[in-house]
């Protein structure tokens, strides 16, 4: 297996499942980081954020940060890809999880495909997983795959429509990071997001705490710094003009708020391999 890439990793299909659907336990999803799943063989139940999902033959599973899953119950039979990345893997990429996906996964987060494109998935995972499972591979290979595989997630959610009842505190919760997606780069107020769902700022981080487990600053400073790194890796900007693009104060702000995140100035992130 390739221990040389970072932020990324794979469950060989062929030697059982990921630990995670292993256990009755309760699991979360590390923050800042995704999961694809595509069930080959047999079937499972899971509980996702409250609600049970059944997992059958050509089902896709796409787990985002911050979700409490539960398996419930799998065959003996089953069988599935699983991979997942850390955003920090894609630094280098645009934004590719659009707001609207992440929307439709929140509450949808799985869905049986038809066998043609339960097979294109498939191709994809055992492509990526060759090239991952080969110590002298390049990351960026494998950065360029994942691209292409998100692509097909992006063009799948697009078409894909979803009618699921949820609660006030969810729908607040959902819009909430919704709107954070499209503003955070020059919205750093509870109060202005508070006013797009016209609720208290006060009721807006509440809701946000007792949903999520974490405030709206800790989600903020998250958001910021994956824009933070997008432009570090992906552009020739200068500090000052991130800062400003990012609605910062000033650069040497910025900085402070990047070190106090990443332990390193942004200089040094950006010629870090």
């Amino acid at each position: 297996m390739n221990k040389n890439i970072t932020h990324f990793g794979m469950t060989d299909p062929n030697q059982g499942l990921p630990p995670f659907m292993l256990t009755d336990q309760n699991w979360r999803t590390p923050i800042g980081r995704v999961h694809f799943l595509l069930v080959t063989q047999g079937c499972a139940r899971m509980e996702i954020d409250g609600h049970q999902h059944s997992l059958d033959e050509n089902t896709f599973l796409f787990l985002l940060p911050n979700m409490l899953i539960r398996t419930l119950s799998y065959s003996h039979d089953l069988r599935l890809h699983n991979l997942f990345f850390d955003f920090d893997f894609i630094t280098d990429f645009p934004l590719l999880l659009k707001a609207e996906i992440s929307h439709k996964a929140t509450y949808a987060p799985n869905f049986t495909t038809d066998t043609r494109t339960a097979n294109l998935l498939r191709r994809y995972f055992e492509f990526i997983y060759e090239r991952y499972a080969v110590p002298e591979c390049n990351e960026d290979i494998i950065k360029g795959l994942l691209f292409s595989l998100i692509l097909e997630v992006n063009r799948l959610y697009t078409h894909k429509t979803t009618s699921v009842k949820i609660s006030r505190p969810d729908e607040i919760t959902d819009r909430f990071f919704y709107l954070l997606h499209r503003h955070c780069k020059k919205e750093h107020n509870a109060a202005f997001y508070a006013g797009k769902l016209c609720i208290s700022d006060k009721h807006l981080m509440r809701t946000i705490r007792k949903k999520t487990g974490q405030t709206f600053h800790f989600w903020l400073s998250d958001f910021l710094m994956r824009e933070a790194k997008l432009l570090l890796k992906s552009t020739d900007r200068s500090i000052q003009e991130i800062a400003e693009t990012l609605n910062f104060p000033n650069s040497s702000f910025f900085a402070r708020f990047f070190r106090k995140n990443e332990g390193i100035a942004p200089l040094q992130f950006r010629k870090k391999k």
